[in-house]
């Protein structure tokens, strides 16, 4: 007699293998999500160190200190969390590489025989150049404090005047606002000159539009600055003896000359025509032209660099002669600790060097804001000190201003090495 099972009763335990798959998929999105979304944590914490060892290894760049720029993004990639031991970051091109990696133990992955979730991650980063219209090759001196004081001090910019460009030149040039006031100072666009700013002054009740005190005018072959006639100096007037010591700063920082670049380029209106690829080194030493140059100022104003910021050249020594030969004067004074307190980070650099005898220690490259160019003088500074000193003349004009608080990008394209302030830090990868 043959037994009859109800269907049902076939069925029992085949939900037992779905049990078991259904347990191996929660445990393959457990894993998945546990152990995956550590990898991708590891993988952020490993570029975090890396982006931080090569910023913190490119500032070194800018400093001159490969050496240290090795110490520090390792130092800084290993703080900011990365495996330890980080591998020696590397040098090449004037970027520095970073390669880190962050391990952490598996949860889930060890049953596969996954016991550990490594993460890597790399990052480069230079000390760039700005972007803009480059390096202006005009001769400029930085002198330095008098005996007895202090060494020069970077921060200080060589006792430079300047204007801040994000707060007060650029919203002005940009049209954004009509004045700015910053100090009890009013700044204005010249009316006539659209790149020219103006201070509006009240002499005798009479309300003159005077160039700031800020401004530098260089005229041709000579460097200029002219106080007013009657001290008191009217609020705003120009001030030529900025520490009060009797002497003109402002008239000696300027120089009657041009410098070339480097030791290979013919024609100085090379560097406003076509500017090469530029390596800014401090502790160069670079040949100059003496006297003037109008076809310097026909360039300037035929190549649209009236309103651009550029960076300018800044020496602290004049050598007639070689600087480079044993026992040079020139040497001693370029690096007196009583004036200057400056060690070249692997001595100076004689390789841009022309066959002339006019040699300039530069030690900084400063950004200036062009805010008028003309072969005839006719720009608001120059027409300024003409009404003082009508001697003066009609000759070609540069003037501007100095510049703090600028916002440059990176030239990618040119390496930089001046460790006073005017390179960029920056993530290339």
């Amino acid at each position: 007699m043959k037994k009859s099972f109800p269907k049902h009763k076939l069925e029992f335990g085949q939900v037992i293998p779905l049990v078991v798959l259904m347990m191996f998929a929660i445990i393959a999105m457990v894993a998945l999500i546990l152990d995956g979304g550590t990898i991708m944590s590891n993988r952020r914490t490993a570029q975090a160190a890396a982006d931080a060892g090569a910023l913190a290894g490119a500032k070194q760049l800018c400093l001159g200190n490969p050496s240290r720029a090795i110490s520090d993004g390792k130092y800084y990639a290993e703080l900011n969390g990365a495996a330890t031991p980080v591998a020696d970051p590397t040098i090449s091109g004037g970027m520095i590489h970073v390669i880190t990696s962050v391990t952490q133990p598996s949860f889930f992955a060890g049953i596969f025989g996954v016991s550990t979730l490594p993460a890597g991650a790399s990052a480069d980063a230079g000390c760039y150049g700005p972007a803009g219209k480059a390096v202006l090759p005009l001769s400029w001196i930085c002198k330095g404090p008098n005996a007895g004081e202090l060494p020069f001090d970077p921060n200080m910019d060589c006792e430079i005047q300047t204007l801040s460009w994000d707060n007060l030149l650029l919203p002005l040039v940009k049209g954004d606002v009509s004045s700015v006031e910053i100090d009890d100072l009013t700044y204005t666009l010249d009316s006539k000159y659209p790149h020219s700013i103006t201070t509006p002054v009240v002499n005798a009740g009479v309300t003159e539009y005077l160039p700031p005190k800020e401004i530098y005018i260089v005229i041709d072959t000579d460097k200029v600055c002219i106080e007013d006639s009657h001290p008191p100096y009217p609020t705003g007037a120009i001030v030529c003896d900025l520490d009060g010591d009797g002497k003109k700063e402002i008239q000696t920082s300027g120089d009657r000359g041009w410098l070339y670049l480097t030791a290979d380029t013919n024609n100085i209106t090379k560097w406003i025509t076509d500017v090469p690829p530029f390596t800014l080194r401090t502790h160069i030493w670079l040949s100059g032209k003496s006297g003037g140059d109008v076809n310097v100022f026909n360039k300037l104003i035929s190549y649209n660099y009236v309103g651009e910021r550029v960076l300018i050249p800044v020496y602290n020594t004049f050598c007639e002669g070689d600087p480079s030969v044993e026992g040079s004067p020139c040497m001693v004074e370029a690096h007196d600790p009583l004036y200057w307190d400056l060690e070249p980070a692997g001595g100076d650099i004689f390789d841009e060097m022309r066959s002339t005898n006019d040699n300039y220690h530069v030690i900084t490259f400063d950004a200036f804001y062009i805010s008028c160019v003309s072969t005839k003088g006719d720009c608001p500074g120059a027409n300024y000190a003409r009404s003082i000193d009508p001697d003066l003349g009609e000759i070609p004009t540069m003037e501007g201003f100095f510049l703090t608080d600028v916002g440059l990008s990176a030239d990618y394209a040119q390496n930089c090495s001046v460790n006073l302030g005017n390179c960029i830090v920056s993530l290339s990868k």
